[in-house]
């Protein structure tokens, strides 16, 4: 393995300075003298940009953003007749009764906020299976042929939306959506260039590593592809890999822990859901929400139920990651996980996206050390928060600021394909905010923070940042320090290098 040495960056600590990786490791770190590039070493000549410890997106889904890619793309339509315009592409794509499925959608944008039914797309689908997921992933829009496929003619309950005369708009919820996903058919080669996809495009944003959220509905393909770029040495990022609970069992039966528990892919934890998503209304909220007074969101298991999959997972010595974005469900994760956590909190278990905290929910996870990993994103894009909770509440939202000053340890993410996988984009708006709650905005120094010592920390993996530790680099293209948000957003990433070798570099000479 040939070295690399970036030479005239701008050091982690501001000072100028170059560092030579070799074996993987940091080699040297030359901070006064010019280094000459050594033998047979490739040169990235950095012209005084940042040199930062690499960025990691603590919470996303490569496999759905993957799948995103090569299905039908509803992100930015604005209206139904836009988003009919793209389902009826993909079904000129499709062959006779395959399913079309795509992602993206979202009813706020559209005129009136309407929530689009399946008599919408009806007429454009009439032998294809349809299967459309709301920007969230915790609601979907099935057409009638995807209703008669999947047998949900005579569903009941609040996650089949049914209209005043009765019949099912197509609208389904949380489980009722994971249900149908879970039918749609997949394939491991599929799956494999997906990721390969992801994986190109993360290395080129900076991104070192992937806190990889596998699905409930495909754990067993996913898990094949990550077990093979482990024993295989195929990826070129690090993945610190969630399953959901239903996989439990799955990965004991095959011993996939041991098998994936390398520093390239490593099976570190558990996803648990509690709750859905605010877009969607399925957030679980101590008082029902301001525009829609009768409802009070889902919680999608009893307290009871929470605390012995919590128990179970924690004994098993997994880390716990609970989706939690209402009030009530922050409430019930920290009661389940302060239950195993003790005041140390030693298997890191954490709180992900950890929306809506009011200040005696910020004290108590504090108290038991309990971990969020968070998605800045979300602030600039749930511009119709105010409206949805009420001015009040809406100032409990995204609390970052004082989630760090109490102590407790963030992370930093973006929910992709929910948000855009850009860490760079991440940093600017927990800066930023859009101008939302301006007091919890974090600093420069904070937000970098969410993406590289804090996302290490929440999926174990220390950086020290000192000759002989791990060569895990990301180099933008500018001396970022204490530049302006509206610049920040334009910075560029020179190279990344993970294991001192480049797995992304415009720099190389």
């Amino acid at each position: 393995m040939s070295g690399v040495l970036v030479r005239g960056c701008t050091l982690w600590d501001g000072t100028p300075g170059s560092v030579y990786c070799e074996g993987g490791k940091i080699a040297r770190i030359y901070r006064e003298e010019e280094p000459d590039l050594p033998p047979g070493a490739e040169l990235i000549e950095a012209n005084g940009g940042s040199l930062v410890p690499g960025l990691v997106d603590s919470h996303c889904h490569p496999f759905e953003y993957g799948w995103l890619k090569r299905s039908v793309d509803l992100r930015g339509t604005s209206n139904l007749t836009a988003l009919r315009m793209r389902v009826s592409s993909g079904v000129l794509k499709a062959g006779p009764g395959d399913w079309v499925v795509g992602m993206g959608w979202d009813q706020e944008a559209f005129p009136g906020r309407t929530m689009p039914g399946r008599a919408d797309i009806d007429d454009l689908t009439p032998s294809n299976p349809v299967a459309l997921s709301r920007v969230c992933g915790h609601i979907g829009l099935l057409n009638t042929a995807a209703i008669r496929r999947l047998g949900l003619e005579s569903k009941s309950g609040p996650e089949y939306e049914r209209d005043a005369a009765g019949e099912l708009t197509g609208i389904v919820k949380e489980t009722a959506l994971a249900d149908a996903l879970s039918a749609l058919p997949r394939t491991t080669e599929k799956l494999s260039a997906d990721l390969l996809s992801v994986e190109a495009e993360a290395a080129k944003l900076g991104l070192t590593a992937l806190h990889c959220i596998v699905s409930p509905e495909g754990f067993r393909e996913e898990l094949s592809v990550l077990a093979g770029l482990e024993s295989e040495g195929s990826g070129s990022l690090r993945y610190r890999v969630y399953v959901p609970s239903e996989a439990l069992g799955f990965v004991e039966e095959k011993g996939l822990r041991s098998k994936m528990s390398g520093d390239a892919v490593r099976i570190n934890g558990v996803k648990v859901f509690t709750d859905g998503s605010l877009g969607a209304r399925t957030a679980a909220l101590r008082e029902p929400y301001a525009d829609d007074p009768g409802n009070s969101g889902l919680l999608r298991m009893k307290d009871s139920e929470l605390d012995d999959l919590v128990e179970r997972a924690d004994s098993a010595g997994y880390q716990v990651i609970v989706h939690a974005i209402g009030d009530r469900a922050v409430e019930q994760a920290v009661g389940s996980l302060s239950r195993v956590t003790g005041a140390r909190n030693p298997r890191r278990h954490r709180i992900e996206h950890a929306s809506l905290v009011p200040r005696d929910l910020v004290a108590k996870m504090a108290k038991h050390g309990i971990r969020a990993a968070v998605q800045p994103c979300f602030v600039t894009s749930d511009n119709w928060a105010a409206e949805r909770l009420g001015e009040e509440r809406a100032r409990d939202l995204y609390p970052f600021r004082s989630m760090l000053e109490a102590g407790v340890v963030l992370s930093g993410g973006s929910d992709s394909p929910v948000e855009p996988l850009s860490p760079v984009l991440g940093m600017w708006a927990a800066m930023t905010r859009g101008g939302s709650s301006p007091g919890e905005s974090l600093t420069l120094e904070q937000a970098l923070a969410l993406y590289s010592t804090g996302a290490w920390s929440n999926g174990f993996d220390e950086l020290s940042l000192k000759v002989g530790s791990r060569a895990d680099f990301t180099l933008f293209d500018s001396d970022i320090g204490g530049m302006h948000p509206a610049l920040l957003r334009k910075v560029g990433v020179l190279a990344t290098l993970i294991g001192g070798e480049a797995a992304h570099s415009f720099g190389a000479g």
